[in-house]
């Protein structure tokens, strides 16, 4: 059962402040108060931009610190010494051509799109949530525009997969996201809840059993089938024990008015899932969130297509363009106008901002990647990594040579985009020298 000093002095403020609402400054001064020492959070958030994006209003003329921010970036100038954007960063392991199927490997670097012979591996956020977010409510939240996983022949809806590669379904309604995050069970709720664990356990116990026993007569093929079987059974079983021990512990309280709102929205509603994510994060009731915006191929497809002609399409993408980047903008403002500690709570949190479709449409290579604060964990924030040659007049300085560019900024023609991870993840505290194809670190990103 979960009972630090922690967690019993914030339960006897909450019951002594019935109807009042958690301010970030109380939750601050409580983890102070039991534990001066200890570490302020570490964050991860990733959003999802489908469909991809008018790159001519996106991606940098020039490299490094001084580039001037085009139309849809430039939503971000309050943000620009927070962040990084990239160009010329691809996930090798992936179809180049994968397009609608690029949500899959977003964040794994290995999705091999749909058919028959799909696969695919962990994502960042899954694969960053047991080390940053293990004593929190929730290890994650997977959030989307359209409830649980979709079509892997097309409207995958969740870019957050388990080590297994399988993928983890998405929830859509702020009313039930709220429900799930802070309203706190009745006491027959709870009740009802414990029997379900009890008779739930008592069924996986029974099946993890009668598993072993069947494998001692397995072939190597059926029995590493089983194998992976067995560790989706034990996940479930994992979660399943973690809200057992969180059951009696409160839930952060929100303010009336706010649950009033939440509780009423059923349906998707933009605006109000980066205002979940903004709660879920400030309220310490977990450190780690995907949120895909839409899910591919959804209401506006056509404009994807936009290369077949650009004069009608490009106008239509750029206002989605200006819809999902302005709710990054909103979710990073949020963010840092909370104080935290000496700074503010978008100083610890990363946010990864991903695009399946590159410079060209439906082609998985130049991905519109940018990485969005955490400035605590020494990210040289404030400029443009260009890896890959996009062209000498977007490149090379006045008069420079082809071969002095390359001396400078190095030939990174194929430099992973799972090399950004590996570096998001060192500079999270999670020791990693390996994810999905990289090949090292970002060079440029650390200070």
């Amino acid at each position: 059962m979960k009972d630090t000093a922690h967690e019993f002095t914030r339960r006897r403020f909450l019951r002594s402040s019935v109807g009042a609402a958690l301010t970030v400054p109380w939750l601050e001064s409580l983890v102070a108060a039991d534990n001066p020492e200890a570490e302020r959070p570490k964050r991860f958030v990733s959003l999802y931009h489908p469909n991809g994006n008018n790159p001519y209003k996106w991606f940098p003329n020039q490299d490094g610190p001084d580039y001037e921010m085009p139309e849809t970036l430039a939503l971000l100038k309050d943000m620009r010494e927070e962040m990084t954007v990239f160009s010329g960063l691809a996930h090798f392991k992936t179809p180049q051509g994968a397009g609608h199927w690029g949500i899959t490997n977003a964040l794994t670097g290995y999705g091999n799109g749909a058919g028959k012979k799909y696969g695919n591996s962990i994502s960042l956020d899954q694969y960053l949530a047991p080390h940053i977010s293990s004593d929190t409510r929730f290890e994650s939240l997977v959030l989307s525009r359209d409830q649980g996983v979709g079509s892997l022949g097309g409207g995958i809806r969740t870019m957050s997969f388990t080590e297994q590669g399988t993928p983890i379904p998405a929830e859509s309604s702020p009313a039930r996201v709220f429900e799930r995050l802070f309203v706190e069970p009745s006491v027959t709720a709870k009740t009802r809840i414990r029997d379900l664990h009890g008779k739930n356990q008592s069924i996986l116990d029974d099946l993890i059993g009668e598993s072993t026993r069947l494998g001692r007569r397995l072939g190597k093929r059926d029995q590493e089938k089983l194998d992976e079987y067995l560790t989706n059974v034990r996940s479930v079983e994992k979660l399943m024990n973690k809200e057992a021990d969180w059951l009696d512990i409160p839930r952060v309280q929100i303010d009336e008015a706010t649950g009033k709102m939440m509780l009423a929205a059923d349906r998707h509603d933009y605006d109000l899932m980066i205002e979940l994510i903004y709660l879920a994060l400030v309220s310490d009731t977990t450190r780690v969130v995907t949120f895909v915006q839409m899910k591919e191929a959804g209401l506006y497809h056509a404009t994807s297509h936009w290369n077949k002609n650009p004069e009608k399409l490009l106008p239509a993408i750029d206002i989605w363009d200006q819809k999902w980047v302005g709710g990054l903008a909103k979710l990073a403002g949020k963010l840092k106008a909370t104080p935290e500690g000496d700074g503010n709570y978008l100083d610890r949190t990363a946010i990864v901002y991903c695009n399946g479709h590159g410079r060209k449409p439906h082609y998985s290579h130049d991905l519109p990647f940018l990485l969005l604060g955490g400035s605590d964990f020494g990210f040289k924030h404030g400029q443009h990594l260009a890896f890959a040659p996009i062209g000498e007049e977007r490149n090379i300085r006045g008069n420079e040579k082809r071969e002095d560019w390359i001396k400078r900024v190095g030939d990174h023609k194929k430099t992973p985009l799972a090399n950004m991870f590996v570096s998001v993840a060192k500079a999270m505290g999670v020791p990693t020298e390996k994810f999905a194809d990289s090949d090292g670190p970002l060079t440029g990103l650390m200070t």
